[in-house]
């Protein structure tokens, strides 16, 4: 290959090389958009499935999936926030708070008021579900959406935990599902 600056045989040449590396950059760009799943992702979403007792599908936000995590089997205690026990609308705001930042109302009736309503088919990570609990008009109880119809929430008996938005008891309280963000 001959270069010269004043002539045909430099801009031919670098017109055929500009070429071959259009699609290479373009490949290389689509490549970054698009995750692969490594060895440490795939380690990370069987731990976390064995944590919360369903498969993961490794697209999970994995900030969420570990703040959850920590917190299961907390206990339930009226009023709380912390590690050391929580109620329902505590435990939201503290996941929030953490994983988006975000700050949220204190009640679960505040909560629900707050949130843009969604369906239950509409569902994604990080959405709120709303239960009547209490026998009421009023929503009583709100936990986070995962998947696979998942959902954390804290228990009055069994403290931080999963459950299924299909299970009996919360397909008759069920009240509403919203979004935040």
């Amino acid at each position: 290959m001959q270069v010269s600056l004043s002539g045909k045989r430099f801009l031919l040449p670098l017109i055929f090389m500009l070429i071959l590396a259009l699609p290479a950059c373009r490949s290389q760009r689509e490549t970054s958009r698009t995750p692969t799943a490594t060895t440490t992702d795939a380690a990370f979403y069987h731990e976390f499935s064995q944590k919360l007792g369903y498969p993961l599908n490794g697209t999970e936000n994995p900030a969420l999936i570990r703040e959850v995590s920590s917190w299961l089997g907390t206990p339930h205690r009226y009023g709380g926030t912390t590690r050391q026990g929580t109620d329902c609308s505590g435990f939201v705001i503290e996941v929030f708070k953490k994983v988006y930042q975000t700050s949220l109302p204190r009640s679960s009736s505040d909560m629900a008021s707050h949130a843009r309503n969604i369906s239950k088919s509409q569902l994604r990570e990080g959405d709120l579900v709303f239960f009547r609990t209490s026998g009421g008009r009023k929503v009583s109880h709100v936990g986070i959406y995962l998947s696979n119809n998942k959902f954390v929430h804290v228990s009055s008996t069994r403290g931080v935990m999963i459950s299924d938005l299909y299970e009996p008891y919360f397909v008759r309280t069920f009240a509403k599902a919203g979004r935040i963000r």
